[in-house]
């Protein structure tokens, strides 16, 4: 999970995982208040679009979409 320090007091962890039709080749993402996942606050999807073409291999997709939720979770809170 991703750690997500959103305010001095406040930190969110982010579960990114593969997402399946029709989003197939992006993320689906979800937002705790806990590192354990049992309280959710919100989730989000990562479009296969929002990588970019060149990014083939699943490590660097992975790590790209971890830096895409970072940003989108810290615009959301």
């Amino acid at each position: 999970m991703l750690a997500v320090q959103v305010s001095p007091r406040r930190k969110v962890w982010v579960s990114v995982e593969e997402d399946t039709f029709p989003n197939r080749g992006g993320y689906f993402c979800e937002v705790f208040d806990d590192p354990n996942g049992k309280s959710r606050v919100d989730s989000f999807t990562i479009s296969k679009n929002e990588i970019p073409m060149s990014v083939t291999d699943g490590n660097e997709r992975r790590k790209k979409a971890m830096v895409i939720a970072n940003q989108k979770v810290r615009y959301m809170f």
